[in-house]
């Protein structure tokens, strides 16, 4: 008597599935880029997005911009046709938009500072913002351009720190503002709006 077993060889499906994977994060990918190409500004607080089309464009000087002085706004990168939410400084008469790069993030505990951190670890607008300076921002449905210059005089980046600490007690940290980060990362960077 003889013993003949058959082996069923079923074809493996992982090639299938893997090739159907890709297709759906290829094209959710190309969806989301889409949005953000042709979105009129971010997407959301964490999501940049596309350039500033609507709001009355201020083309006429402006001698006070206190008004500025710690509101969010709509930040385009003009050359890059990309956008995101950041915060706006007055200071002396001049405007500034500060990047934090772990001076301030650093300072926070919990989820604040794990959302930050997660923002810090994608931002790249600092780096496109030397090698092409033009700005624009949209506030109260009113956009302002101009060209954006990194701050360098260590005065003036004291006195903006000191200007952003304020802020932060106000907005994000009505309790004690830690210590200033020594380990990296702990940088900020500055830079001067002139409109």
């Amino acid at each position: 008597m003889s013993n003949t077993t058959t082996d069923t060889v079923t074809p493996s499906r992982w090639p299938r599935l893997t090739a159907g994977v890709v297709i759906v994060v290829a094209l959710a990918y190309a969806g989301f880029s889409a949005a953000q190409q042709w979105s009129d500004g971010p997407l959301n607080d964490m999501i940049p997005g596309g350039s500033l089309r609507s709001g009355t464009l201020i083309t006429e000087p402006i001698q006070d911009w206190s008004f500025v002085h710690g509101q969010t706004v709509e930040l385009e990168l003009i050359g890059y046709q990309t956008s995101r939410f950041t915060g706006l400084m007055e200071h002396k008469g001049k405007v500034y938009v500060p990047c934090d790069l772990g001076y301030m993030w650093g300072r926070f505990d919990g989820n604040t500072r794990r959302a930050l951190h997660l923002i810090y670890i994608f931002k790249h607008w600092h780096t496109d913002a030397l090698n092409d300076g033009r700005m624009a921002f949209r506030l109260d449905a009113k956009r302002y351009e101009g060209m954006a210059r990194l701050v360098t005089d260590s005065a003036t980046v004291a006195e903006l720190k000191t200007s952003l600490e304020s802020l932060a007690r106000q907005w994000l940290a009505p309790e004690q503002l830690g210590p200033a980060p020594t380990q990296e990362p702990n940088d900020i960077w500055f830079f001067e709006l002139t409109l």
